[in-house]
């Protein structure tokens, strides 16, 4: 746990160098400002970071826990299926704006079905405060 932690302080003292770097660079509304594409990259970097860690670290407590396995699949299942309910309600109808017109269908259903997942997960979240707040006045 110590390396996670030395980790975790090493990784937030990067970014904090790479935010100031950025800033410090001068012209930050010039989309050809180096410093910009070194954050870009830092963000990216990121991004795989803990898209590598959300994939390994549940297969690493599979694998150490077979009995907690079930519950880990039925979770998976359970979002697999409201990613799937939220893709099938998803519109692709095109929107226009005074500036522009946004056409793409792929584009157009991906980015609803992130919404509905998104307001999906929310409302899981708040029943599950609501709830838990309720059962412990209960407890008592």
């Amino acid at each position: 746990m110590k390396y996670l932690s030395i980790l975790k302080y090493a990784l937030l003292a990067i970014s904090a160098l790479v935010v100031i770097l950025f800033f410090v660079s001068g012209d930050i509304n010039n989309e050809n400002n180096p410093m910009l594409a070194l954050m870009l990259d830092w963000a990216y970097i990121l991004l795989g970071v803990a898209v590598v860690a959300a994939v390994l670290f549940p297969l690493v407590h599979i694998i150490q826990n077979p009995k907690g396995a079930l519950q880990t699949l039925i979770g998976l299942a359970i979002v697999v299926v409201v990613v799937g309910i939220s893709y099938a309600i998803a519109s692709d109808a095109p929107i226009t704006t005074a500036v522009i017109t946004f056409d793409n269908p792929a584009t157009l259903k991906l980015s609803d079905m992130g919404l509905y997942t998104t307001y999906a997960a929310l409302t899981v979240a708040i029943l599950a405060i609501i709830v838990g707040e309720i059962g412990r006045v209960f407890k008592k």
